[in-house]
């Protein structure tokens, strides 16, 4: 029997410090800004911050989830604009060296939400750690997020081999962040592009370039949303990339569980 089942985007970056986890929850915003079901997994496990961010302190966790004590959708609570977030633990070790049983029971309440949203995104930490690339392998898409840096592009190419190499990921999409010159953006992602072809023999795709923007630090103090600033340039960039996801059709087929898309030998991970 087909079902529907949301598509599922993990956002990574191979390095901290690159705004991944702002871009996913603003990304989250804008795609529910266009009325679409959206799902946000703070997967940064053990030290989680979406919730930091938007100010709000979730009665529960999925340190719960993993207790056996709660389900991923009870815990779950209400974002902005309508979008609904799964937070995860800040500041527990236990969480940050969570075994593979207890991220097995995570991943299976991931299934178990209704309705089923139409796009759910996982924030995963940073890193190539076992926690990172479980995660991103949940996924249809990765998008990795880097800066003009080069600490940050030897870091995402170190997660794209990681994937690609270890885990047959196919589909890695690229966002560009905080960039002041969009040219020079483009090139970043044209380097990084040309070192995954030789290497890899894998094509990357450029998702799109976020600019600097005064904005993002005042939404970010205010903890407000970019979509709700329209004239941002850095929302501007956020919206097409949403519209873009917003534009894939949905996606309809035999049930499938996630757990086993986690634990996929390397020729069946795609």
């Amino acid at each position: 029997m087909d079902v529907k089942r949301p598509r599922i985007i993990a956002i990574s970056s191979g390095k901290g410090g690159v705004g991944k986890t702002f871009v996913t929850l603003q990304l989250a915003a804008t795609l529910a800004a266009l009325q679409r079901r959206v799902v946000l997994f703070d997967g940064d496990l053990g030290l989680a911050n979406v919730h930091v961010l938007l100010g709000i302190n979730p009665s529960f966790d999925i340190s719960s989830v993993v207790a056996g004590e709660k389900t991923l959708p009870e815990i779950m609570v209400d974002g902005p604009l309508g979008m609904r977030i799964i937070p995860g633990a800040s500041g527990m070790r236990e969480m940050a060296e969570l075994d593979g049983t207890g991220l097995a029971r995570v991943l299976q309440d991931l299934t178990a939400i209704s309705p089923v949203p139409d796009v759910l995104l996982i924030d995963t930490g940073a890193g190539i750690g076992p926690h990172v690339t479980t995660l991103a392998r949940l996924a249809d898409t990765l998008l990795v997020v880097v800066r003009d840096e080069p600490a940050s592009l030897a870091d995402a190419y170190g997660l794209i081999k990681v994937m690609h190499r270890d885990f047959g990921f196919q589909k890695i999409e690229v966002i560009v962040n905080d960039t002041s010159d969009a040219r020079r953006a483009e090139g970043v992602f044209v380097r990084l592009n040309e070192v995954s072809m030789r290497f890899l023999g894998l094509p990357l795709t450029l998702a799109g370039v976020i600019p600097h923007d005064a904005s993002v630090a005042q939404a970010t103090r205010r903890r407000e949303m970019l979509a709700q600033r329209p004239d941002s340039p850095a929302a501007t960039a956020l919206r097409k990339i949403a519209n873009n996801i917003a534009a894939l059709p949905p996606i309809v087929g035999p049930q499938t569980f996630l757990l086993d898309r986690a634990v996929a030998r390397p020729a069946e991970a795609s």
